[in-house]
């Protein structure tokens, strides 16, 4: 069991320490966050401390740290404040969810989030600094690369990379054996099935809205 501090005071950082709290062997003892941006000063029972001073009063070596941060800047906060965290000389953790699948043992980086029904084949990789939401499917021999978030309900197929800094939305499918170019954003319902270029952007459109209002659509559809 690791005493840990969470990076973030917002509804990330609270939804960290349900997962923590309720499945992990991790005590959180405080949270902290840039001073400038601290709006409370406790949460959820805990004291919230400004970064600049944390090593103060929980030393990196008693103490460890996870970054509770989402995909602001197509990943670029989190990543920052993963690097700030290391030069204070903070370990990071990682949690996977007792309910995900990992059958393969397959080795996760660290300050990865991995949470319940992913199903991550054998022979695949995990980066560092990656989130993988509910409900994603990691592919045999696939690769994730640091500082990456998969948004929920995601398929990557086998063999296939994800450079760092990208970001795929709900229900995104992506291709057998490619390579999505670093720093993609790949948008909800998207379909990618060829290798893609660094810094590209994938946005399905919405389905349009059918001519007839609901009530009487239910009158001629007799639902």
């Amino acid at each position: 069991m690791s005493k840990v501090v969470i990076f973030g005071e917002g509804k990330f950082a609270e939804e960290v320490y349900y997962y923590l709290t309720n499945d992990s062997p991790h005590e959180i003892v405080a949270f902290t966050a840039d001073s400038d941006f601290i709006t409370k000063d406790t949460l959820l029972n805990l004291p919230v401390i400004p970064f600049e001073t944390v090593e103060n009063r929980y030393p990196p070596d008693d103490f460890k740290m996870f970054i509770a941060l989402g995909y602001q800047r197509l990943n670029d906060l989190r990543a920052s404040k993963y690097g700030a965290a290391k030069e204070k000389g903070y370990e990071l953790i990682s949690y996977v969810s007792s309910r995900a699948v990992n059958f393969g043992n397959v080795e996760v980086g660290d300050n990865c989030l991995i949470l319940e029904n992913n199903s991550i084949n054998p022979l695949s990789k995990i980066g560092n600094n990656v989130t993988l939401w509910c409900g994603n499917h990691i592919g045999h021999h696939s690769t994730i690369k640091d500082h990456c978030f998969l948004a929920g309900q995601v398929v990557i197929s086998g063999t296939t990379v994800i450079m760092p800094y990208c970001f795929l939305g709900v229900n995104s499918t992506i291709g057998h054996e490619i390579t999505i170019g670093e720093r993609n954003l790949v948008g909800a319902g998207s379909l990618i099935t060829k290798s893609t270029e660094p810094g590209s952007v994938f946005i399905s459109q919405d389905t349009e809205k059918y001519r007839l209002d609901v009530d009487y659509f239910l009158r001629i559809s007799r639902l």
